[in-house]
């Protein structure tokens, strides 16, 4: 049985219009299981409705919540009035009842967390999770209504994690057991739909991948089945040279590496989520990005090994970093010290951008995170530290060693108003990294791109 897992998210989960293409898509496969992302904008309503439920302020809270039911049920109505079934009375029930269950849990949630006062991590994804329970079971049934044999699956029956809320550590030995349920259904005829992003610690408590977590889905469920592929179905053509909502001439890129994907997720590509090629390679399964509204083109093939002899592949930015320097007393400098502060950097699980060391300092750039707060005391005894934030972070990835040089030197030269904070360059991974203030870093991104491509 040759199995496809299909992820779709973003604006392809938008409303009634786009659940049609979505189902059609998944009606030329032959034993496809079927991953879908929250409602556009729903995720990031249910956390703006956590934080006012934390500040007291029910009304604004409840307001959300109400908007998103009222936006759910008026894609099953318009859905169902565009595609008529002689089940579609008995669709729309369910699909209300759903809705309004799943509301209600929700609300359980914003009580408690009013209560408490603050939305700790559990709680956090317990209500993040909202999106997806109620858009998988929303297209499984509008599915129905279309003559497929779609059923909902719960992903916390398939998805178990360790208890690290926010982030959640897959467990793939459970995942792998019970994903064969999935293939069962298959064998007898039926298309698996499973909401992607959040799983199952061992607590039995709701956990969640990490944002953008839908991706890690697909990915642990077709390393789980051994599928044959793994299709991302988004807006855009698969994986650009560069994010082609900023720098205008990027350009779709046909074949990748899992190595070169992972690093521009990592960087910034928003295309997918940085954990997402790990299962995938594991198991050497070809992952595809598509466009569902241009489901003719190419996109973009990601593979074990890529041969390219591009001076560079492909450029990643993100904002909303600062720098963490720390300066050594004089008894802490060497090794010892460079030790010390790793070892506090992964206590607190923080992932380092882009470094730059000598003997007796170093300075890391780090996503904003409210622990770098905490980071004062923890480096209390190695030396002094300063955090300085607003600083963005540009990366050019499969970039040889003779064009870093000519990127560095184009930019001093073509933007001497452009102050860099720290440059680092990974000759065995080919990869460049720039630091500087956020307010020049799309127009340096578009630099760059354009002498590089």
């Amino acid at each position: 049985m040759n199995i496809d897992v299909l992820k779709f998210g973003g604006t392809s989960m938008a409303d009634h219009t786009t659940w049609k293409k979505v189902l059609h898509i998944i009606s030329q496969y032959e034993y496809p299981v079927v991953v879908v992302s929250a409602t556009a904008r729903t995720t990031r309503q249910l956390l703006q409705s956590a934080s006012l439920a934390a500040r007291k302020k029910t009304n604004d809270a409840h307001a959300i919540v109400a908007d998103i039911e009222h936006r759910h049920v008026g894609i099953i109505e318009d859905f169902l009035a565009e595609n008529e079934s002689s089940k579609n009375e008995l669709i729309k029930e369910s699909c209300i009842k759903h809705i309004q269950s799943t509301i209600g849990f929700l609300k359980k949630l914003l009580s408690y967390i009013e209560k408490q006062g603050e939305v700790d991590p559990a709680m956090q994804d317990a209500v993040l999770s909202i999106g997806e329970q109620i858009s998988s079971y929303l297209l499984a049934q509008c599915g129905l209504a279309t003559g497929q044999l779609t059923q909902h699956v719960e992903a916390r029956k398939i998805i178990k994690t360790d208890n690290e809320y926010g982030k959640a550590n897959p467990n793939l030995g459970l995942i792998t057991q019970h994903a064969g349920a999935l293939e069962t259904m298959l064998e007898n005829g039926f298309t698996p739909i499973i909401g992607g992003f959040y799983g199952e610690g061992t607590d039995k408590n709701i956990t969640t991948l990490g944002f953008e977590g839908s991706d890690y889905t697909a990915s642990l469920i077709g390393g789980a089945i051994e599928a044959q592929s793994i299709e991302i179905w988004t807006d855009v053509s698969g994986v650009y040279t560069s994010d082609p909502r900023f720098i205008p001439d990027a350009r779709p890129i046909s074949e990748l590496s899992y190595l070169d994907a992972t690093e521009m997720a990592y960087f910034g590509a928003r295309v997918l989520h940085p954990s997402t090629l790990k299962p995938a390679q594991e198991k050497n399964i070809p992952v595809h990005v598509k466009n569902m509204f241009q489901p003719q083109d190419p996109g973009t093939r990601i593979i074990r090994k890529v041969e390219h002899k591009k001076d560079v592949l492909a450029i990643s930015f993100k904002k909303d970093l600062t720098i963490l320097t720390v300066s050594a007393y004089e008894t802490l400098m060497g090794y010892s010290f460079l030790t010390k502060v790793f070892q506090v950097l992964e206590k607190y699980r923080l992932p380092v951008d882009a470094v730059n060391t000598t003997e007796a300092s170093v300075s890391i750039a780090l996503a904003n995170h409210e622990k770098l707060d905490t980071l004062t005391d923890e480096f209390i005894e190695l030396g002094s530290t300063s955090l300085t934030s607003g600083k963005g972070l540009i990366s050019v990835i499969g970039c040889n060693h003779e064009k870093a040089k000519q990127v560095i030197k184009h930019i001093s030269d073509t933007q001497p108003h452009i102050h860099t904070d720290l440059i680092s360059f990974s000759r065995d991974k080919r990869i460049l990294n720039i630091v500087l203030n956020d307010e020049y870093l799309v127009e340096a991104a578009q630099q760059i791109h354009t002498s590089c491509f």
